[in-house]
């Protein structure tokens, strides 16, 4: 069901672009306009409503607060200022974000996800690896970039002790710290905290949420946790693909991650000691039957390879036997810096395609 947005601004103009792009690209909403503060005002005081009321700075006082009691009331200011009884959004933003801020406000308003909910199947990719040091963080930040690149709706979740990403993307408004607690608290909407919490990256394109702010706090974080973390994310149906990096090892958080997830890429570079511990993991869940299916889900990726080098070639019949084989990254192409990742659209898409078409499932 549409809810009834009432938008009222003097900037004709501003108005007539705001209300065309919230009329083609927000469903959610039933739009009434208005350019005068006096038609506005006898508008509600003929006795209709809104759900949601957004005004300009200028036209926000106590008169249309008192005329507007019981619904979602926004203004849009320049300077972000404080109206008494009215939520604030930044004015001359991108509508996108515009449009986001409104109908989350409105969620957080009503306690409900019903205005943000989307209508994506979301998948979940995690990139897995027993030993440190195999590219994963640089691979799964590339795929996330990539996703957006090919105009996929992307999540991308670091779920490290140590978020090592966070300076390097910026914090977010909120952060997994939050996200989690909402998790644990009853009548608290982890969704809607979530949503609130994520940020789009100004040139990749991809969302991201900060990681959780210490390692103390991360270590009250549970298996069950994590599994409904990822459960609350795909119920919300926003994202077409969530990427996910988690920590190094096969600990019981990253196992719970592990099971949630429809795709597992494995990267190995071409050294002794990773490929090592591959090999030992492969054996222990030989003898574990319930880990099988994990095995089931995994993809091997070659990283780091070095011109003209061999592939799979280097690695034991035991590991090649057991991961079929995604696609091999070279040592010194288009992500040997994290800056790449953000400047080198095409390029990077076309790396990343093999991986991005079996993280959507169309292998």
């Amino acid at each position: 069901m549409k809810k009834k947005m009432v938008l009222a601004d003097c900037d004709e103009r501003y108005l007539k672009e705001l209300s065309y792009y919230f009329m083609e690209n927000v469903p959610q909403l039933e739009l009434i306009t208005f350019t005068r503060r006096e038609r506005m005002c006898r508008y509600f005081q003929d006795g209709n409503r809104a759900d949601i009321v957004m005004v300009d700075e200028a036209l926000a006082d106590l008169e249309l607060k008192d005329l507007t009691s019981g619904m979602t009331r926004i203004v849009m200011a320049r300077s972000m200022i404080s109206v008494d009884g009215f939520e604030t959004v930044k004015k001359y933003q991108r509508m996108e974000s515009l449009s986001d801020a409104v109908l989350l406000k409105y969620a957080e308003n009503e306690g409900t996800l019903e205005t943000v909910k989307g209508s994506s199947e979301t998948r979940i990719t995690v990139f897995f690896s027993p030993a440190g040091g195999t590219g994963k963080t640089t691979l799964s930040l590339a795929l996330a970039a990539a996703g957006a690149r090919a105009g996929l709706n992307i999540l991308y979740l670091n779920l490290e002790e140590i978020d090592s990403v966070g300076e390097w993307l910026g914090k977010t408004r909120g952060n997994l710290s939050d996200v989690f607690l909402a998790l644990k608290t009853k009548g608290m909407n982890a969704g809607l905290k979530l949503k609130g919490s994520t940020e789009a990256e100004a040139n990749a394109g991809f969302h991201y949420v900060s990681g959780v702010e210490s390692i103390s706090e991360y270590e009250e974080i549970n298996a069950e946790d994590m599994r409904r973390l990822l459960k609350t994310i795909q119920e919300l149906s926003i994202y077409d693909l969530v990427v996910v990096d988690p920590p190094c090892g096969f600990t019981g958080q990253t196992k719970a991650v592990l099971r949630e997830a429809d795709t597992i890429f494995v990267p190995v570079v071409p050294e002794e000691g990773n490929i090592e511990k591959l090999q030992r993991l492969i054996r222990e869940s030989r003898l574990h039957d319930t880990y099988d299916f994990l095995f089931q889900k995994m993809y091997l990726i070659m990283n780091r390879v070095h011109p003209g080098g061999s592939t799979t070639d280097i690695l034991p019949e035991e590991i090649r036997s057991r991961l079929p084989y995604c696609t091999s990254v070279m040592a010194d192409g288009i992500l040997a810096g994290k800056g790449n990742i953000l400047r080198f659209g095409d390029r990077l898409l076309q790396v990343m395609n093999p991986m991005l078409q079996i993280g959507m499932g169309n292998r």
